[in-house]
């Protein structure tokens, strides 16, 4: 059963410190702040996963902020979960699908991406958003384990496992001009 939690918006956070100035000639939606606002007020971003736990609030990143030398921030709001167990693409579908095509948001293959890799899936959905060409990512990625003794020719599997990555439920809404139509 997936929990709908509310997210105030004073739960939110920012990333990006914005102190700094933004970059020459990258331009960010009109509007920005409100445009986050109607991020963070998302009906996706309400849904609690099952067996899983937030990894902090909303956070709100605005965008043209330079993050690395190759790295520009972008417009956009990030939810983090740890789920447990593992969520799979049907789970994860069953979790997200419903809330977002309630919202308005319309599943999209992007031929720019490439395949899910082994325990990882995403969900890519487009929609405008106050005006704004926005894409709607979400992808859950399996725990990493580790034998902890290796198997060889010799040596059976050990029954000891280490984890190391836990799995993870990552959400993002961003302004996306290029978000590919379904």
């Amino acid at each position: 059963m997936v929990l709908v939690a509310a997210v105030a918006l004073t739960g939110c956070t920012r990333a990006d410190g914005a102190t700094g100035p933004r970059v020459p000639g990258c331009t960010v939606p009109q509007h920005e702040d409100q445009l986050l606002d109607a991020y963070a007020q998302d009906p996706v971003v309400a849904v609690r996963p099952d067996g899983a736990r937030p990894l902090g609030d909303v956070v709100r990143s605005t965008g043209c902020h330079q993050l690395t030398k190759e790295d520009v921030s972008h417009t956009s709001v990030t939810l983090s979960w740890r789920p447990d167990p593992d969520y799979d693409g049907p789970t994860l579908r069953r979790t997200y699908d419903r809330v977002a095509v309630a919202a308005g948001w319309q599943a999209t293959v992007d031929p720019d991406a490439g395949p899910d890799v082994a325990g990882e899936t995403t969900l890519t959905y487009c929609r405008r958003v106050r005006g704004v060409t926005s894409r709607l990512l979400i992808r859950a990625q399996a725990a990493q384990r580790m034998d902890v003794r290796p198997s060889s020719a010799e040596r059976s599997p050990s029954p000891q496992w280490t984890v190391v990555s836990p799995a993870l439920i990552y959400l993002t809404i961003y302004a996306d001009p290029a978000c590919p139509r379904p």
